[in-house]
């Protein structure tokens, strides 16, 4: 059983949390009328960066000649990727993950020796998007069969992050002055922003980041047009609380 002290620590403890949380939210919100608002700032961009991520898979009953074959691709996928003017620190390759493969025999009901499988993961960082689809083409000409997609990014990922941070200032202030206005009061000053929200309230108005060199000669079977980036989208949030007068 627990001692009498133990029972008093415990709903001190309680007592102190519950305590700490009401003082963490009376400081969040002002004792005094108030509106919060919320304003959402967003930059619409094309990538101009792809992240593409793919793995090279080789099978033999041979252990060694199918770690020969995976060798062998890898050092021509890398070679592949320096064709399409990507650095060396721009190409990240796992270790060799191996396994041996069987199937099930209904007739022995055993387990069948397959062969070994051999894989390694690779990510490229392209530089520029109006390769991409040569690149993709001329990995798979190479034998890649596995490709596991692409991330679209935006290189100047801060700088637009600071764009969509003003404009988000910007409509938390616009939606402050509207709100005031509908309810036909006056707008005071700022009494509390961060790009954090204030837990269990709602805030009035209103998403991080959502985010996936021409060759002389085009690899063969590359169907022009059939890849577009599309845009991105660069969003930031601003969590205001304006007195009013």
């Amino acid at each position: 059983m627990r001692s009498l002290k133990q029972h008093f620590f415990i709903a001190l403890s309680a007592f102190l949390l519950s305590s700490f949380s009401f003082l963490s939210l009376a400081g969040a919100l002002p004792n005094a009328p108030h509106l919060y608002v919320q304003g959402t700032g967003k930059v619409t961009v094309v990538p101009d960066t792809a992240e593409v991520s793919f793995a090279i898979v080789t099978r033999h009953k041979n252990l060694v000649k199918a770690k020969k074959e995976a060798d062998t691709l890898s050092a021509n996928v890398i070679k592949i990727a320096k064709e399409y003017g990507i650095d060396a620190k721009d190409i990240s390759a796992s270790e060799l993950y191996i396994q041996q493969e069987t199937r099930y025999d209904n007739v022995t009901r055993k387990q069948v020796f397959i062969g070994h499988k051999v894989k390694r993961s690779i990510q490229l960082y392209l530089k520029d998007m109006s390769r991409y689809s040569h690149l993709v083409q001329s990995l798979v000409n190479a034998g890649i069969t596995e490709m596991h997609g692409v991330k679209l990014q935006a290189s100047n990922i801060a700088e637009l992050n600071k764009k969509a941070e003003m404009l988000a200032i910007v409509n938390a202030k616009k939606a402050a002055q509207e709100l005031a206005k509908g309810f036909d009061v006056s707008l005071g000053s700022l009494y509390r922003a961060s790009k954090q929200a204030i837990t269990g309230q709602t805030p009035y108005g209103g998403q991080a980041m959502m985010m996936d060199m021409e060759r002389k000669s085009a690899p063969a079977n590359i169907v022009k047009g059939a890849f577009e980036p599309g845009s991105i989208d660069v969003v930031q949030h601003i969590y205001a609380v304006y007195l009013i007068d």
